[in-house]
């Protein structure tokens, strides 16, 4: 078997024959382009993989920038709408005995997302009878602007025991309040006023 080295041993004899005789060795004019060629066909597509590693780590940046965007709006919106304070209700004047024609003046406010609805029932023995019940809520509901939510009601609450169906005798008047706020699975604050009240039917003289 003949060795490996022959041939390198070979050329290298004539390239010192050359330079002995001052013969210069000519390369091709594009060698330098074939050299090139050559060197990148060699390296392959993954010549470069630091580059690569950055090219795909830069969708993962920005989608995990775009998750902690989206975290802190959706966390803004419900600290802004959870609401503070519960709404309030008054009823006037207090009394304790209500003939069966009567009448009371109901205000209620919320002074920070503002009322959503109140409702009125009357409450007798196993008899429940709804009195009023108002929508106060704005156009978009809770997701509209709180620049138009109603902070404040008061408007007159006349009870006709006869036209409501109630009997003389001790009733409970309940005023139930909810607010905008997005407390209690976006049903808002509740505030609930029991007035307990008896019914008499005045005797004309």
């Amino acid at each position: 078997m003949k060795s490996s080295k022959e041939p390198l041993d070979k050329i290298e004899a004539a390239l010192l024959a050359a330079y002995r005789k001052q013969e210069d060795v000519q390369f091709p004019p594009d060698w330098q382009q074939q050299v090139m060629q050559d060197i990148s066909s060699m390296a392959g597509p993954t010549a470069f993989p630091q580059e690569k590693q950055v090219w795909t780590m830069i969708p993962r940046r920005i989608g995990a920038l775009a998750a902690v965007a989206a975290a802190a709006v959706v966390g803004w919106l419900i600290l802004a709408n959870l609401d503070w304070y519960d709404p309030w209700i008054t009823l006037k004047p207090d009394l304790a005995a209500l003939e069966s024609h009567g009448g009371f003046w109901l205000e209620a406010g919320d002074q920070d997302s503002g009322l959503r609805n109140v409702k009125v029932t009357v409450l007798q023995k196993e008899m429940k009878v709804e009195v009023l019940s108002k929508n106060l809520e704005p156009p978009g509901g809770i997701w509209g602007g709180t620049g138009d939510a109603i902070k404040k009601v008061d408007f007159p609450l006349t009870l006709d025991a006869q036209d409501l169906g109630l009997q003389q005798g001790k009733a409970t008047i309940v005023v139930t309040v909810h607010d905008l706020s997005w407390r209690n699975g976006f049903k808002g604050r509740i505030t609930t006023l029991k007035k307990e009240i008896v019914i008499y039917q005045q005797q004309s003289p």
